[in-house]
């Protein structure tokens, strides 16, 4: 089940990364939300894997109605983020099976691919809405990797929630010369 929920994990990752508008940021939360949900439930944290999927689902509601209108997939321009999405994924699965021993091989490519995806999108995103929906992912992420139980993972689910519910104020794009 770990291994689904990683490539789950990375599937949600990948869809912030090539979203630029409110409905592709709004799904991919979820789907990490659901991700992150499903490996804390499989570490035997039931009660943590409830209250982050609240919160992803939660900050991805607010996401929907909070941002720049429209889906957003793939915008002119995001051939070298789908590069980056695929070849991050195959570094972390190289580090997640080859490098790193022992058990949870799914747990760690999960962590950090998310990890990865996220924080280069955070690097590179210029609209507000995309630098809080990519914040909200790694706090979801973060709250199963502390390992602290059920604070870190309501702190996350909080976090998340949060970061989604403030506004992201549009940013004027520059006109053609």
């Amino acid at each position: 089940m770990t291994e689904v929920a990683a490539f789950v994990a990375w599937l949600g990752a990948a869809v912030i990364v090539l979203a630029d508008s409110r409905r592709g940021l709004a799904a991919g939360l979820a789907v990490v939300a659901l991700a992150a949900a499903a490996i804390a439930w499989s570490q035997g944290e039931e009660g943590g894997a409830i209250v982050l999927l609240a919160g992803g689902v939660l900050g991805s509601a607010l996401r929907f109605t909070i941002g720049p209108d429209g889906w957003g997939l793939m915008q002119p321009g995001s051939t070298p983020r789908l590069l980056f999405t695929i070849v991050v994924a195959l570094v972390a699965l190289w580090v997640a099976l080859a490098v790193t021993s022992g058990p949870s091989a799914g747990f760690r490519f999960t962590a950090l691919t998310v990890l990865v995806l996220l924080g280069g999108r955070l690097l590179e995103a210029a609209e507000p809405a995309v630098m809080l929906t990519a914040i909200a992912g790694v706090a979801l992420v973060l709250g199963i990797v502390s390992g602290d139980g059920i604070v870190s993972y309501t702190l996350a689910a909080l976090v998340a929630a949060g970061v989604s519910a403030m506004p992201a104020p549009a940013t004027k794009r520059p006109r053609g010369t």
